[in-house]
């Protein structure tokens, strides 16, 4: 399921926001526990973006009960460290910023279609860049103080297996919806 296919349904949007969920959600708190100690300066807790799917799929139906019902991912990229973690935030933190690009077109594809805030893909909205090049900064400063290109090798392992992650749920979550006819 993709954000920019021009035959996006209101309820294909919504299926595609539900499984962001059952990855972000756990994601998300396995990062607060790996990050939220050894690098202050990069805000874990500000870098949350669970509440903004909740409140757009709150605003598509969904209340406290069924959102307990959703799928969570059972495979998470292993996150032995803080390089991993990092790594890992690097990648959703990287989706804010084509988020503002699949968000304008959203925005005219569903133009009087009531569908919710949009606020997952509007993020951090005019904080955006801000927030993410703060992110470069805490990796520039945690790989410096690091001095170690075991270090850097794993924050690339960690963004690759955020991705292999991202890849396999939605994959598996694609292969469960409904098919368009």
């Amino acid at each position: 399921m993709r954000f920019l296919d021009p035959a996006l349904t209101p309820a294909e949007y919504r299926r595609h926001l539900e499984a962001l969920w059952g990855l972000h959600a756990p994601l998300e708190e396995r990062l607060a526990e790996v990050l939220a100690g050894p690098v202050p300066a990069l805000r874990i807790g500000e870098r949350r973006r669970v509440p903004w799917l909740v409140e757009d799929l709150r605003a598509l139906g969904h209340d406290t009960e069924s959102l307990e019902k959703l799928s969570r991912a059972t495979w998470l990229p292993p996150l032995p460290g803080v390089p991993e973690a990092l790594g890992c935030c690097y990648v959703l933190e990287g989706s804010t910023l084509g988020g503002q690009v699949i968000l304008r077109h959203l925005q005219r594809h569903f133009e009087g279609v009531p569908v919710g805030p949009f606020a997952f893909l509007r993020a951090y909205g005019d904080q955006t860049g801000p927030m993410w090049r703060a992110l470069g900064e805490a990796l520039t400063q945690a790989s410096d103080e690091a001095a170690s290109e075991s270090f850097d090798a794993r924050v690339v392992k960690g963004a690759q297996d955020t991705f292999d992650a991202f890849v396999a749920w939605l994959a598996q979550e694609a292969a469960n919806a409904p098919v368009r006819l």
